[in-house]
C-alpha cells in the first residue's frame, strides 16, 4: 500500500486572535509512504531538517505514539518528504507535520480515526489548535478546546489574500512563548479579549478595511515579541503606507504577514527591506488531502 499525503502550512493569530484563530496557506509538506520492514527516510529540498537518527524524526515519533495512543502498533514506513513551508518561521511547519504524521497512522496502521478525532489529539500534540485545525480543514478557523475537545467555528476566507515577509533568521516558537507574562490583569484580558472578538466578526463580514486595522491591536503577544523581530515595527509602518491593510506577526513569527488584495505590488517593500522574501498568496481553502501514490524511492 502506497499513498501521499498533502498538508498545507498555516498562519496563526491574525494579532489579536491567540492561539485561536488559523488560516490555511498555500505552502505544502508533501509525504509519500509505503510499508517497509524497517523505518527509512528521505528528504528533497532545503525546508526539512537534517536526519540523524530515524525514531528521533518528528513525524515518524508522532505517528507511532499516535498509533500507541490508540491502541495500535505503528508498521514500519518507507517515507519522502518534500516541503515548501519555511522552518522555525512561524508557518506552521511543526502542526504540517504533526498532521501529516497522524494521518500516516491513521492509514498504515488502521486506527479509523475519525476527523474530529484528529483534531483533538494534533491539538493536544501541538499544543493549541489554531495550526493545525487549519492545515487538516483548510480555510480559516476560530478554534478553542474545551475538556480536550477542539471545538471550531469555520470563516469562508477565499476572499482573503496576504502578503508573506519571510525573514532569513529563524525563531523558535519557545524563544517567542518565553518573553510571553505569566498573566495579565483583568483590564488587559478585558479589552485584548474584546478586539480578539470583534476581529472574529470583521472575519466573517470580511471587512478588510476593519480586519486590517484590528490585526494591528494585539496586547497579548505582539507587544513582547516585536522586540524579537529587529525589522517589525518599521515593515508594519512601511507595508501600511504601501497600501496593506494590516500587518502582524504569523504565528510566533519572525514571518510577518499583511492583509492585501490579490495582485499587490510589493517591489517597493521588496527593495526596502531586501532580507525578505516576499510572496502575495491567497488563502488555501483545501485541507490535507491522501492520495495514492507511486512508491517513493530513497
Amino acid at each position: 500500500m502506497t499513498f501521499r499525503i498533502q498538508v498545507p502550512g498555516s498562519t496563526a493569530n491574525l494579532g489579536p486572535g491567540f492561539d485561536s484563530i488559523g488560516v490555511a496557506l498555500p505552502f505544502y509538506l508533501t509525504v509519500e509512504a509505503s510499508l517497509s520492514t524497517k523505518w527509512q527516510v528521505g528528504h528533497i529540498g532545503p525546508n526539512l531538517p537534517p536526519v540523524s537518527e530515524v525514531l528521533d524524526h518528528l513525524l515518524i515519533k508522532t505517528a507511532i505514539a499516535t498509533a500507541h495512543h490508540f491502541g495500535k502498533d505503528m508498521p514500519a514506513c518507507q517515507l519522502l518528504l518534500s516541503s515548501d513551508i519555511p522552518l522555525t518561521r512561524g508557518l506552521g511547519s511543526s502542526a504540517a507535520a504533526i498532521v501529516a504524521a497522524i494521518y500516516l497512522a491513521n492509514e498504515m496502521a488502521e486506527l479509523h480515526l475519525s476527523e474530529q478525532q484528529m483534531i483533538n489529539w494534533a491539538s493536544e500534540l501541538e499544543g493549541h489548535p489554531d495550526n493545525v485545525a487549519a492545515s487538516i480543514l483548510g480555510g480559516c478557523v476560530i478554534t478553542t478546546v474545551v475538556a480536550k475537545e477542539v471545538l471550531i467555528v469555520p470563516v469562508d476566507a477565499s476572499p482573503l489574500h496576504w502578503l508573506v515577509a519571510i525573514p532569513h533568521e529563524e525563531l523558535k516558537t519557545e524563544a517567542a512563548r518565553e518573553v510571553l507574562p505569566s498573566s495579565y490583569s483583568r483590564q488587559q484580558a478585558v479589552q485584548a479579549s474584546s478586539v480578539s472578538n470583534v476581529l472574529v466578526a470583521a472575519l466573517h463580514s470580511t471587512d478588510k478595511e476593519k480586519i486590517g486595522s484590528l490585526m494591528e491591536l494585539d496586547s497579548f503577544h505582539e507587544p513582547y515579541r516585536f522586540e524579537l523581530i529587529d525589522h517589525a515595527s518599521r515593515y508594519r509602518q512601511a507595508a501600511k503606507q504601501a497600501g496593506v491593510y494590516g500587518t502582524a506577526i504569523s504565528g510566533a513569527g519572525p514571518t510577518l504577514i499583511s492583509l492585501v488584495d490579490s495582485g499587490f505590488d510589493y517591489e517597493e517593500l521588496a527593495s526596502a527591506f531586501p532580507s525578505l522574501t516576499f510572496h502575495v498568496v491567497p488563502s488555501c481553502i483545501e485541507g490535507v488531502r491522501c492520495l495514492h501514490a507511486v512508491p517513493p524511492s530513497i
